[in-house]
């Protein structure tokens, strides 16, 4: 199983498609968006996963928050879950995607101990660490990256092998 992991996409429409594209060339077949979509995007990896057969889990970010934290006056569709922070199990992984601007709620979520993955955006970079059982991994940002090229992440669970590619 491959998760193809985006972030920070800010409803630049042209670099997200070229983004999921390149996901898809590699074998995504789960897509994690860690936050800051922008609703045009949102409504883009709906048409994606319904195109392709797929699944997506979109953290709320930031820049997203138009209803605050209630996640339940936020759309749904099809194809996708969306919320502030969503836990889910693929390939049984036990995963969570947020935002990563709550360092409360993020720091909370690694002492529990239980999650094999964080996935993280909001700082427009690439970054993988360990903290005990968990891996955090960040895609870095598809349309406003602070350092080097725009970049998604592929992440192959059975081999736990995160893979940078970037876009430009």
């Amino acid at each position: 199983m491959k998760l193809g992991l985006l972030s920070d996409t800010h409803n630049h429409l042209l670099e997200t498609r070229r983004a999921l594209d390149l996901l898809l060339r590699h074998g995504a077949q789960h897509l994690v968006h860690c936050g800051d979509a922008g609703e045009d995007v949102v409504d883009l990896l709906s048409a994606t996963c319904q195109e392709h057969g797929l699944r997506a889990h979109v953290a709320i970010g930031n820049c997203d928050r138009m209803y605050g934290a209630n996640s339940a006056l936020y759309p749904q569709p099809t194809g996708i879950t969306r919320g502030e922070y969503l836990e889910f199990v693929v390939a049984g992984k036990r995963c969570l995607v947020m935002h990563g601007d709550n360092r409360r709620r993020l720091a909370q979520a690694i002492a529990s101990g239980t999650l094999d993955y964080i996935f993280l955006g909001h700082t427009h970079e690439p970054h993988d660490e360990r903290c005990g059982p968990t891996r955090l991994l960040n895609p870095g940002s598809v349309a406003r990256p602070r350092r080097g090229p725009p970049t998604v992440l592929l992440l192959d669970l059975p081999t736990d092998t995160p893979t940078w590619l970037p876009l430009a």
